[in-house]
């Protein structure tokens, strides 16, 4: 497949609660326009009905899909970049399997710019320009689509904890609902909760509890 240009992006960095979700989307270059003009553009300047009603027109229009989790007990173990960059390999290299294979590939950045770009040209079997910078999401419509579809996922992920776990907020540590989840939740049940990253300072601001320590050495699941 030629003239394919793929972004890539996730949602779920910075909460308190819940899987990180990574996407990639695949477009033919003639299609950027099309999505712009549908109203793609960074996910955090949407609505969540905009979102939901412009991803329609992004999976009409895309080439190609693919999405990867990282829950919490994952993050708890390794640095929340080298996993978003890990999963980003595991799904490149899965849609090089499908003959799915950009020829530019551009990502919003996580750590610095470079050392993204290069593990990524290291680490799928095609030929492609990478473009990694950060705030992606803002200058490239193939990563606010993706954005999009990351986003998506995420927040209809929290909505699905919320019954079973009840009201939890946001799922982010600076709103207030969320940390009052937390300490209520405790409170009764004597543990954390596992959809929680143990290893956030928040759990020691909120409970006076030493948060877990990310351990070395560990292997990535996802290599």
């Amino acid at each position: 497949m030629h003239n394919l240009v793929a972004g890539c992006d996730e949602a779920g960095r910075g909460p308190l609660v819940g899987d990180m979700f990574v996407a990639v989307v695949v477009l033919p270059r003639r299609a950027e326009a099309l999505l712009a003009n549908a109203g793609v553009r960074d996910s955090k300047k949407l609505s969540p009905a905009e979102r939901r009603r412009v991803l329609s027109s992004i999976i009409s229009i895309s080439t190609a899909m693919a999405v990867g989790r990282v829950p919490p007990k994952l993050i708890d173990r390794e640095n929340i970049n080298k996993l978003y960059v890990d999963t980003l390999c595991r799904l490149l290299r899965s849609l090089s399997r499908r003959g799915v294979r950009p020829e530019v590939i551009y990502v919003d950045a996580a750590g610095p710019e470079y050392r993204l770009a290069s593990k990524l040209a290291s680490c799928i079997d095609h030929s492609a320009k990478i473009v990694a910078e950060h705030r992606a999401d803002e200058k490239y419509i193939p990563v606010a689509a993706a954005s999009i579809l990351a986003k998506v996922l995420r927040d209809e992920h929290i909505e699905l904890l919320k019954k079973v776990y009840g009201d939890l907020g946001s799922g982010y540590p600076s709103d207030p609902r969320t940390r009052n989840w937390l300490k209520r939740y405790y409170e009764e049940h004597g543990e954390l909760p596992p959809i929680v990253r143990r290893s956030w300072s928040t759990i020691k601001k909120v409970l006076g509890i030493e948060p877990t320590r990310k351990g070395r050495n560990i292997l990535s699941y996802l290599r």
